[in-house]
């Protein structure tokens, strides 16, 4: 029990630093208006909510069937975002 809480308090920390970041990042895109920063957000944005949904949606219920497919879902998410990072990368 007190090793789920901790896993759910890092969740929210992880997303709160995320948000951060993310706002950080907007401030930068307003100065220097490039797209691939743009796309570089997104892809954070999206592994973030990957990286926390599974711990977010066990704080919410303990049904097996929503753990396992906000597991699956959260890989998804975290591919599509990691993708998103490389190609804001690759773009420049």
């Amino acid at each position: 029990m007190e090793i789920e809480m901790m896993q759910q308090l890092l969740a929210i920390f992880t997303l709160a630093l995320g948000g951060a970041l993310i706002v950080y990042l907007y401030d930068a895109n307003r100065i220097l208006k490039q797209r691939s920063l743009i796309l570089l957000m997104y892809g954070l944005f999206v592994l973030i909510i990957g990286l926390v949904l599974p711990d977010i949606t066990s704080l919410f219920t303990s049904d097996i069937f929503w753990v396992f497919w906000s597991a699956l879902f959260s890989r998804l998410l975290a591919i599509i975002g990691i993708c998103a990072i490389i190609y804001s990368v690759l773009r420049g």
